[in-house]
C-alpha cells in the first residue's frame, strides 16, 4: 500500500467501527473480522476501575466484549474526520465527533485522536484513542446535559502533508531544548523563539481534575500556561512510544510519569499516555500545540 492508501483506508476503517446503529452481536463480530487483525489491540483511554470501556483490549474476544459494550453504551451521534497523518504504517486520524450516552442521556462533544498501526492486508493490528476522559465521565455521571471538550479559538494553518519545513524534526529538537530549560541549562527565553506570535495551547482536560488544563493564547498565554504548570506539576520522565510526523504537524505518542501537587499539599505520582500534537507554519515557528 503507498501513503495515500494507507491514508484513505485507515479512516473508511475507523469510520466503519464506530459508524455502526446498535448493532447485534453478529454485526459487531463481522466488523471486527472484517476491519482487524488475528490479533489485535484496542486502546480505550482511562482507567478501567472509573468506566467498563476503559483500558486495553487484546484478541478478538476481547474486542467482542469491549465493542459490544461501546454499543450498549454510546450512541454515536456524529463522526467527522478532521484530517489523517500517514508515517510508515502508522495513521494518525483527527476526529470531531458526538457521543450520547444512552443511560445518562447527555451528549459528550469531543475531539479526538485515533492513533492505528496496519498490516500488509490493511487491517489494523492497533487502535488507540486518545481523548478528554474526565469530561466523557461527567457525561457518563451528569444527566441530559451537554458537555464539550477545550477547543482551540485562533486561526491555524491548516494541515499539509507536503508542507515545509518537517514538523517531526523541528519538534524533536524542541523537545530536546525542553528538557535543557527544565534542568535549567537553558533559558526558557530560547524555547519562545521558536513559537510564532499567534502561538495557542490547547490541552484537553478538564480544570476541575488538571488546573492548567485550558486554552492559552500567544506566547503570553504560552508562558502563563507554562507557570500554572510548574506549580504543581514535576516531570518525572517522558517516554516516547511513537511519533506520527507528516508535512506541518508532528503528533508524540508519549508515556509520561510525573508528580502533581494536591490542593492539600499532598503529592499524587502520575502514569498516563498522552498525544502531544504540535502545528508549525511555513516559517518552522510553533503555531499550535495541542494535549489529548
Amino acid at each position: 500500500m503507498d501513503k495515500e492508501q494507507i491514508r484513505q483506508k485507515a479512516a473508511e476503517r475507523v469510520n466503519a467501527i464506530y459508524g455502526l446503529k446498535d448493532p447485534s452481536p453478529e454485526d459487531v463480530k463481522k466488523m471486527i473480522d472484517t476491519h482487524f487483525g488475528p490479533s489485535p489491540v484496542v486502546m480505550f483511554p482511562g482507567m478501567p476501575q472509573q468506566h467498563l470501556l476503559f483500558g486495553c483490549h487484546q484478541g478478538h474476544g476481547n474486542l467482542n466484549a469491549h465493542f459490544n459494550s461501546f454499543y450498549e453504551t454510546i450512541e454515536v451521534q456524529r463522526l467527522k474526520e478532521q484530517f489523517t497523518m500517514v508515517d510508515g504504517f502508522c495513521a494518525d486520524i483527527h476526529y470531531e465527533a458526538e457521543f450520547k450516552i444512552k443511560e445518562s442521556g447527555s451528549v459528550f462533544e469531543l475531539e479526538f485522536v485515533a492513533l492505528a498501526d496496519m498490516d500488509t492486508d490493511g487491517k489494523f493490528r492497533t487502535l488507540k484513542l486518545f481523548f478528554d476522559t474526565a469530561t466523557f465521565l461527567k457525561a457518563v455521571n451528569n444527566k441530559n446535559q451537554t458537555f464539550t471538550d477545550v477547543r482551540e479559538k485562533d486561526p491555524h494553518p491548516a494541515f499539509d502533508p507536503n508542507g515545509k519545513p518537517y514538523a517531526g524534526e523541528l519538534m524533536s529538537e524542541f523537545y530536546d531544548l525542553f528538557g535543557q530549560c527544565y534542568m535549567g541549562l537553558e533559558s526558557y527565553d530560547k524555547l519562545y523563539d521558536h513559537m510564532n506570535e499567534d502561538v495557542e495551547v490547547c490541552f484537553k482536560s478538564d480544570v476541575d481534575v488538571i488546573p492548567y488544563a485550558g486554552q492559552y493564547s500567544g506566547k503570553e498565554g504560552f508562558k502563563q500556561w507554562f507557570a500554572n504548570l510548574f506549580s504543581l506539576w514535576r516531570l518525572c520522565a517522558f517516554n516516547f512510544t511513537r511519533i506520527v510526523a507528516e508535512g506541518n504537524m508532528a503528533d508524540f505518542e508519549i508515556h509520561e510519569l510525573h508528580y502533581y501537587d494536591n490542593p492539600d499539599g499532598t503529592q499524587r505520582y502520575l502514569d498516563c499516555y498522552i498525544v502531544q500534537s504540535w502545528l508549525m507554519d511555513e516559517n518552522g515557528k510553533m503555531h499550535r500545540f495541542k494535549s489529548y
